[in-house]
């Protein structure tokens, strides 16, 4: 029934999707991490105003709500035509890490990226707990032919494919466990997988971050910037040049990063960059 429901919505025009999202923004905060969106954003811009920047969240979150729904039926050359990527042409023969983040329309970035490079894509992701929103990934990221990996698979994954000239994808800036570092983000302290660096590392490929910026209702602007060559001797170098990227996106639109992520819950100790990163290239399998 939701699926039916979902693949209805979906060939409706954006503008009237868009036009719908304005229910939704009024109606997210009353059902949606309203207190933790706020606590977010407080810490993050203490002398701002917390309640204006929520409102600008909830409306560039109900777009892009609205915007997911409707790639089930979008084509290769709208989508391409509503978001502009620069700087990909590095990534055309792939063998290269690629880093983004939930800013902005992160799927509709990584839709266009591989419908305009040749080299194949894989994304790293948590598999949504709603069965319907996981079905809905899959099904859209196998229209543009983009693989959607399990975290828990990776490194399987990984290991059969690392000759096949394949841009791998991962969406840095979630929560991590205990296996992780801290980089300054938002004046706050900040934890971050450690993965980056360690798979850079281990493939010997270099390192780029995906960003993505709004420009206007159903138009973004995308830009893929190099952060590290090979051989990655230094360590923290990746993580530290990331979050520094991921900030220049924040401040330039505030209100388009997922605050409702729980980002800063507290973990205890924060092991410095080169604790905590192993001074000896991992082997794969150890990945």
């Amino acid at each position: 029934m939701l699926d039916s429901i979902i693949r209805t919505v979906s060939r409706m025009p954006l503008g009237r999707l868009h036009v719908l999202a304005q229910d939704m923004e009024a109606l997210a905060p009353l059902v949606y991490r309203r207190r933790l969106v706020q606590a977010n954003l407080t810490r993050a811009f203490p002398t701002a105003d917390a309640a204006a920047l929520a409102k600008g969240f909830y409306f560039g979150f109900a777009q892009v709500c609205v915007e997911v729904v409707r790639a089930m039926d979008m084509d290769a050359r709208e989508l391409r035509a509503r978001v502009a990527c620069e700087g990909a042409a590095p990534l055309q023969g792939g063998n290269a890490l690629l880093l983004m983040a939930h800013h902005a329309n992160m799927i509709w970035a990584v839709l266009a990226l591989a419908s305009s490079i040749e080299a194949p894509v894989s994304i790293v992701y948590k598999p949504p707990h709603a069965p319907a929103m996981r079905q809905l990934l899959l099904a859209i990221a196998a229209r543009f032919g983009v693989e959607l990996v399990p975290v828990k698979d990776v490194r399987k994954k990984l290991l059969q494919r690392r000759q096949r000239n394949r841009v791998w994808t991962l969406v840095a800036d979630q929560r991590p466990g205990k296996d992780c570092c801290y980089a300054d983000l938002c004046g706050v302290r900040t934890p971050f997988f450690l993965g980056p660096e360690r798979i850079a590392r281990a493939l010997r490929w270099p390192v780029y971050y995906l960003s993505c910026q709004r420009t206007a209702a159903g138009r973004y602007a995308c830009q893929v910037r190099k952060i590290a060559d090979p051989p990655h001797d230094r360590p923290g170098a990746i993580i530290n040049r990331y979050a520094t990227l991921l900030q220049a996106d924040i401040d330039h639109a505030p209100c388009d990063w997922l605050w409702s992520h729980d980002r800063w819950r507290e973990r205890g100790s924060q092991p410095a960059l080169p604790e905590a990163f192993a001074a000896k290239a991992p082997n794969l399998n150890r990945l």
